[in-house]
């Protein structure tokens, strides 16, 4: 197993991974982006999940169990400070509350899906509302995958799973 080195500039245990890098290639500290020496050893950059939802329960629900289940969470209780910790932090998936206080989830799903740098970002909308509706509007806005609230620990790792893997196979097909 790799042992965590202390960053000379932010001193936070971290590991090297295999993202992200700089510009000129060199591995950097997650935390404070300052270059990590060159001899930390490597590891697999795990999965990064962005949760947005304003239920403080409902993400720490998600951080703990996707933690566990070997997810890299952030999460913001709002979808504006969502998108900017995606525009920082280039997440995996996005799980993303249609009812937020503010904007909504349609609305931030269409602002990810303007965003050249943040429109292939698989986004799964999660939503309480039991209406036929709510599937085509997160579709219509850009949406992968729409679950309703509160979605079962399995529904919720298969959809990742599954938004992942569409990811991986656009990718590889060159679409």
């Amino acid at each position: 197993m790799n042992q965590p080195s202390i960053d000379p500039h932010c001193h936070i245990p971290t590991v090297a991974t295999d993202g992200p890098a700089s510009a000129s290639g060199d591995i950097v500290c997650e935390h404070c982006g300052a270059p990590l020496p060159q001899d930390a050893p490597a590891t697999p950059r795990l999965p990064t999940v962005l949760c947005i939802d304003d239920d403080p329960l409902v993400l720490h629900f998600y951080r703990d169990f996707l933690t566990a289940h070997g997810y890299r969470v952030r999460t913001a209780m709002d979808g504006l400070l969502g998108i900017e910790l995606a525009q920082r932090e280039r997440p995996d998936v996005i799980l993303l509350d249609v009812m937020l206080r503010g904007l909504s989830g349609y609305d931030i799903c269409r602002k990810f899906r303007a965003d050249p740098a943040l429109r292939e970002i698989p986004i799964i909308l999660i939503t309480v509302w039991d209406h036929p509706s709510v599937a085509t509007t997160g579709r219509t806005v850009g949406a992968n995958l729409t679950l309703r609230k509160p979605a079962d620990a399995e529904t919720l790792l298969t959809a990742i799973t599954q938004v992942l893997g569409q990811q991986s196979d656009t990718a590889t097909s060159g679409a």
